[in-house]
């Protein structure tokens, strides 16, 4: 088998959604896995609780589509939540749990992916609170320690996308134009505030005013991540067993 990347004719599919002779093929042409890594937290009036993993996923599925392989349900456990940020009150709609739990349920996944026999294992964060996002990449790193056949990325689209395009953000330009591009359903426009510019404190919105977001421009955002992704799996993909 060669390590030539595949093209947008690469075999790919949604791994709870498959037969098991369907996910040995598309494993056997291309040996990834995609973990959208999520979390249940209020995004303001104008998007879905379930923003951080429906993007993730999103993506996840927009990279395999490119790079081939298997795609995983988003996990939607997460810490360092807006529910316990100092000097905010959104007690409601936000579920945070331990780090301890979040770096135990990240440590299992790794090891049960790594004994699917996967080359890569691709962790995608949607939700980049502190230190719930370097709490995952550092489970990769032991991971990579651990399993000698098995490499594990742990990123954000934020690390993949040019800073030039796209910064941190929460359900601000950023985030509200992906979830525009892959789930149009759960952003409402019209709930954000038309007299003023949409405030953390106010409105869960921090960064670049999202009202002027657009399906487009997230797609647009997607192409990027696309291209930054590819080369962070490119540069550790093995057609061999082991690393490299």
């Amino acid at each position: 088998m060669s390590d030539t990347p595949p093209q947008n004719d690469a075999p790919w599919g949604c791994y709870e959604r498959l037969l098991p002779r369907e996910i040995e093929a598309i494993a056997e042409a291309r040996s990834v896995a995609y973990l959208p890594w999520g979390a249940l937290e209020y995004h303001g009036h104008h998007a879905a609780t379930g923003l951080d993993g429906l993007k993730a996923h999103g993506l996840c599925k927009a990279l395999a589509a490119a790079e081939g392989g298997l795609v995983l349900p988003p996990v939607y456990i997460a810490a360092n939540t807006i529910k316990k940020a100092p000097g905010l009150e959104f007690p409601r709609h936000s579920l945070d749990f331990a780090e301890s739990t979040l770096s135990l349920l990240a440590r299992e996944h790794f090891d049960q992916l790594a004994d699917e026999c996967f080359r890569v294992v691709f962790t995608l964060c949607g939700h980049v609170g502190q230190p719930h996002y370097d709490l995952i990449k550092a489970e990769a790193v032991a991971a990579n320690e651990r399993h000698a056949n098995t490499h594990f990325i742990a990123t954000s689209e934020t690390d993949l996308v040019s800073p030039d395009l796209f910064i941190v953000n929460h359900a601000a330009l950023g985030e509200i134009a992906l979830l525009m591009a892959t789930d149009p359903d759960c952003v409402k426009l019209d709930r954000l505030p038309q007299d003023r510019e949409p405030t953390l404190e106010q409105d869960a919105v921090w960064g670049p005013d999202p009202r002027t977001a657009s399906a487009e421009l997230g797609h647009q955002f997607i192409a990027g991540f696309i291209t930054g992704s590819r080369k962070a799996i490119h540069a550790v993909y093995s057609p061999t067993s082991s690393k490299t």
